[in-house]
């Protein structure tokens, strides 16, 4: 299969994160989020205006869902999770502290545990999905990270399964068209895996290896989207690259952004969908890797792939 590869240079928004992370598309108010992990911020950009910027949070935000109530937003922090009205992120953006209501849990850590890093909602959107990560120094004597389903029960409390142990850095996850398969990558394993996923019960089972690619030139899997032809499109730390995986697992394109290094994840957005918005850190980066990647950390777009996205279901629950 021919490769095809498309450059994408400049980027978008100069804010140079240190980690940069948790792309997400809010088609109702046409808006995109995006959260600085180590530096607390969650940011907003408005395409149709140019209008961007951040509130500021009292510790690490790693990622982000969409409410089918559009009353705001679900977030992983640190340390717990949390429901951020959109009160508390103000359009536009005051850049200054703002405040989130914390989210109660039977969540039991595994040992290990270092904090949240992903979240996604299933496709019934009765199930808030969440991965924690473990101390990338323990690796690989031990792996400490976790994915837990969430929901609500009548009484409005959450409640949280554990599906997976023995992770490394939770990270990006996607659903085929049928919703019966379940994609997870295991960032420090360097593997996306496909798992069984019962849409009733919600239980994931039957591991298989969707992509485990050892390159250096393809980096390490972090975040992931899908397009509308449910296709793949994988974040790579170390690699300056977003590249795509057919259903059966072959990549046939890469998007290679030279002037970023660290990439994180990738999100379809625009009133067509048909924008891929990428995120970039420059924390673990020397100083030589910065001369050479003077853009890492900021927001990317790439337009004119010739793809559409799909949106991200969104979270039944009322906070």
């Amino acid at each position: 299969m021919d490769v095809k590869t498309v450059v994408q240079q400049e980027s978008l928004l100069k804010y140079n994160c240190e980690l940069g992370e948790g792309s997400l598309w809010d088609a109702i108010r046409q808006r995109l989020y995006f959260v600085d992990i180590i530096g607390c911020r969650i940011f907003t950009y408005e395409p149709s205006t140019g209008i961007h910027g951040y509130q500021s949070l009292d510790r690490n935000v790693t990622a982000l869902a969409l409410l089918e109530d559009d009353s705001g937003l679900l977030a992983a922090l640190q340390d717990g999770l949390a429901f951020i009205s959109f009160d508390q992120l103000p359009f536009p953006p005051t850049n200054s502290p703002s405040t989130y209501k914390r989210l109660q849990t039977n969540l039991k850590h595994l040992e290990g545990f270092n904090r949240f890093n992903e979240c996604c909602v299933d496709p019934t959107g009765k199930r808030w999905i969440v991965g924690t990560m473990m101390h990338e120094e323990n690796f690989p004597a031990s792996a400490g990270g976790g994915l837990y389903s969430v929901t609500q029960t009548d009484d409005g409390s959450l409640s949280a399964d554990l599906l997976l142990d023995n992770l490394t850095v939770s990270n990006g996850m996607g659903w085929t068209k049928d919703n019966n398969t379940l994609y997870f990558t295991n960032s420090l394993r360097k593997e996306i895996g496909k798992y069984d996923y019962n849409i009733e019960s919600g239980k994931v089972s039957n591991k298989v290896i969707f992509s485990n690619v050892d390159d250096e030139y393809l980096g390490v899997p972090d975040g992931l989207c899908q397009d509308d032809q449910y296709h793949i499109w994988s974040a790579r730390w170390g690699s300056s690259k977003v590249i795509r995986f057919t259903p059966e697992g072959k990549i046939d394109l890469i998007v290679h952004l030279p002037q970023g290094l660290n990439i994180t994840s990738c999100i379809w957005g625009g009133p067509n969908l048909d924008e891929l918005y990428v995120t970039s850190a420059k924390t673990g980066t020397t100083d030589e890797q910065i001369k050479n990647h003077p853009l890492n950390g900021d927001l990317f777009v790439v337009r004119g792939l010739g793809f559409k996205g799909k949106e991200r279901t969104r979270f039944k629950g009322r906070f």
